[in-house]
């Protein structure tokens, strides 16, 4: 999978650390080569829990249904889709798995009115590490950075000093931003920051500029297993 990606050097609670932003969509890729999903996220599918997926694919070949295989305690809802306005659009779904799902790899194909997309593997996690609490510390319009703080547990794992941390963020029409940052893991809670997309330079479409928005975050822990997701709104000052 083809992915943009840019870096920059920030210090995230008294540590230096890359965010990494991450395209959602791969516009060009996802033109050229129809039936293959230009990104997936997240990859992970958590036992006992609902969790929205997000795939990019190009337009005018509609999404009919989506298919995980094998399909043994998975059900797929709640399909809409998001136009980017950029050559392809981002289709939105939830993935409910069984508490007693099989651990282990699973495969998700998009039906399109004009075919099937090439797969591409998604995982059922045998630990679930857990986030919760998320709080959002400092949201500055002024500011390049948001900071964040969440309480974070892992039975059968560990989360390590400095998890990566994933998020999704919407503020109002433009592009949304997907990316990583590396947080800090003392006594059972994350803190991080994230960019404000409005101070984003070299930005790969139109950045987005609203007061109110939208988030999504997980973190991973030592040994590459995503938490669950958590989502929250809040409005820059």
């Amino acid at each position: 999978m083809a992915v943009g990606r840019r870096c920059f050097m920030i210090t995230v609670s008294g540590a230096l650390a890359c965010v990494v932003l991450i395209a959602i969509t791969q516009i060009s890729y996802a033109q050229q080569v129809p039936g293959v999903i230009g990104s997936v996220y997240p990859t992970q599918l958590m036992p006992g829990q609902s969790t929205s997926v997000h795939v990019a694919l190009a337009r005018n070949n509609p999404v009919r249904s989506i298919e995980i295989t094998p399909s043994t305690g998975v059900t797929v809802s709640d399909l809409k889709s998001r136009d980017l306005n950029q050559g392809s659009v981002w289709w939105e779904f939830t993935v409910a798995v069984a508490k007693d799902a099989a651990p282990g790899p699973r495969t998700l194909v998009a039906v399109q009115q004009n075919g099937r997309t090439a797969p591409v593997q998604l995982l059922i996690p045998d630990h679930v590490p857990n986030v919760s609490n998320l709080r959002v510390v400092s949201a500055q319009a002024s500011q390049p950075m948001v900071d964040l703080q969440l309480t974070a547990t892992n039975q059968g794992g560990t989360f390590g000093g400095t998890p990566k941390v994933w998020f999704l963020l919407a503020c109002g029409p433009g592009q949304p931003e997907a990316g990583i940052v590396r947080g800090k893991f003392d006594n059972g809670t994350i803190r991080a920051s994230i960019p404000n997309p409005r101070t984003l330079q070299e930005h790969a479409g139109a950045p987005a500029t609203g007061n109110h928005c939208d988030l999504q975050l997980r973190a991973t822990d030592a040994s590459g297993i995503d938490s669950n997701v958590l989502t929250t709104t809040f409005d820059f000052k």
